[in-house]
């Protein structure tokens, strides 16, 4: 079959077309602009996280890398703060104070401003090894410079919350120099304390003893000044070091030795107007070899052994002697004055009495029962020094007032317990009656009666005994404390002597 050209043949009927459901479209179409929308919302924030994170790593390398060839603030090496500075920079920083330090330390060793000696380093042998400078500063200058920035900025923020303090290594100080000076130094810094002493004993003087002051003595803590030296040295730190001492008390001081010289006890008796030179010069006599004598702990005193034989030869004099309550020329009277004025110093002291006898009859001077008589080679007064300490004793004769004297002696030694003093108290406890018999002695010096045919001359007049008892008070704070039983005397009744001559007239 031909077709003519633009013919179309006639088509077959088509059946009329269903509607579509469009509904399922929309939902697509809603779908698929729901989903262009949030992707043009995450590409929006995704492109503002990524300018804040670019922000933030150009912040934290701007932060960083300021200090990319510099060293972090807070980092300190002998106390340089090297923040900011170059590698170059701190190690010359460093070295130069090094050298600084080593050539410019010095300190002086001074007390009471007089100077000793000025230490310097030379003294100690310091160096520093350059070597160990770079390897110290090393590390120092890489905080902060390795790691991601992150790290990097972690690190920078921890140098500036906990600053960093290094110090170079010098070698060790040889000690040898500076343990020589310090002991030079130690050694006339330190002085030994001197206890006070008795210089001497002058019984001639007011005040008899010389005391020697105490001295205070001075030590020096030698290891303590080491140690500041060595900090003072390694700090860099010049100066003056000032050398305190510690002062060292002695044992001894004078009050001590005053303690044991003091005035324990004085004897004293008044000599009679009466009294003849020589009778006052035996006295004298007596007390020059008394005075000055010292008697050391559980020592004894003889009084006859210390004052010798009465005897021409010894400087003694003729002088009147009471015999049996009569008196008679002898040589040496008078010296029971001076024995009974020691024994009063002597039982005043409180010293134990060894030997003594009282005499026969009453003395002018003294309390019967008080007093001692002596004669050489039979009675003797004896006492012992019962003190812990020696015993000083001084004897004179003193003018009180014109042509009055007396006798004193004086007992030094350990000092009595405070408060304390003696005193003596003596009572008659019994009377004897005088004899009625009348005794006749003949005259034959002549010195009363020389004829037979004449009147007997009474040499002694009858009277009564008595018998004393002594007792030794102590007194504490003025209250009777204690009274000790020192001796019962007998003074002997006396009958009447005469004196009657012995010639018969021509």
């Amino acid at each position: 079959m031909n077709f003519q050209q633009g013919y179309r043949p006639p088509q077959p009927p088509q059946p009329p077309k269903k509607r579509k459901n469009m509904l399922p479209l929309v939902l697509a179409a809603v779908v698929i602009l729901a989903a262009l929308g949030f992707g043009v919302h995450y590409a929006v924030t995704t492109a503002r996280r990524v300018r804040e994170e670019q922000a933030r790593i150009k912040a934290l390398s701007d932060a960083v890398s300021q200090y990319d060839d510099t060293y972090l603030p807070g980092i300190y090496v002998d106390g340089i703060s090297l923040g900011g500075m170059t590698a170059q920079e701190g190690i010359d920083a460093v070295l130069a104070q090094i050298k600084e330090r080593q050539t410019g330390w010095s300190l002086g060793l001074t007390y009471r401003s007089h100077l000793f000696y000025t230490l310097h380093y030379s003294d100690f042998g310091v160096s520093t090894d350059v070597g160990s400078v770079y390897t110290l500063l090393e590390p120092l200058y890489l905080k902060g410079k390795q790691g991601t920035l992150e790290e990097r900025k972690a690190e920078m923020d921890d140098v500036a919350q906990n600053p960093i303090h290094a110090f170079t290594a010098e070698s060790e100080m040889t000690h040898g120099r500076l343990d020589s000076i310090l002991s030079q130094i130690q050694a006339e810094l330190t002085q030994e304390p001197q206890d006070a002493y008795l210089a001497y004993f002058d019984p001639d003087k007011s005040d008899p003893f010389v005391i020697q002051p105490e001295q205070y003595g001075a030590t020096l803590d030698v290891a303590s000044f080491k140690e500041q030296i060595l900090e003072r040295a390694a700090e860099g730190k010049s100066g003056n070091l000032e050398f305190q001492t510690t002062p060292v008390a002695p044992k001894v001081t004078t009050q001590d030795v005053r303690d044991q010289v003091t005035l324990r006890s004085k004897g004293v008796t008044p000599i009679s107007s009466a009294s003849t030179e020589d009778r006052n010069s035996n006295i004298r006599n007596a007390f020059s070899f008394l005075n000055g004598k010292t008697v050391g702990p559980g020592e004894r005193l003889s009084f006859n052994k210390v004052t010798k034989d009465r005897t021409l030869k010894n400087g003694y004099k003729y002088a009147i002697e009471y015999v049996l309550g009569m008196e008679e020329m002898g040589i040496g009277g008078g010296v029971c004055q001076a024995s009974t004025t020691m024994y009063l110093a002597a039982l005043l002291s409180d010293l134990q009495i060894i030997d003594r006898i009282s005499h026969s009859d009453p003395v002018s001077y003294t309390t019967f029962g008080q007093d001692a008589t002596v004669v050489y080679g039979r009675h003797d007064l004896v006492f012992k020094n019962t003190t812990s300490g020696t015993i000083y004793i001084t004897a004179k004769v003193v003018e009180k007032k014109k042509n009055s004297y007396e006798c004193q002696v004086c007992v030094y030694g350990p000092k009595l317990e405070d408060g304390v003093s003696y005193t003596l108290r003596t009572e008659t406890v019994e009377i004897l009656p005088a004899p009625l018999t009348e005794t006749y002695q003949k005259d034959t010096d002549h010195t009363y009666v020389t004829y037979k045919d004449e009147e007997p001359y009474q040499v002694r007049k009858a009277r009564d005994g008595f018998i004393n008892v002594t007792y030794l008070q102590k007194w504490k704070d003025g209250q009777l404390v204690e009274e000790k039983f020192v001796s019962r005397d007998t003074c002997k009744a006396r009958g009447a002597v005469y004196a009657v001559g012995t010639l018969n007239r021509e």
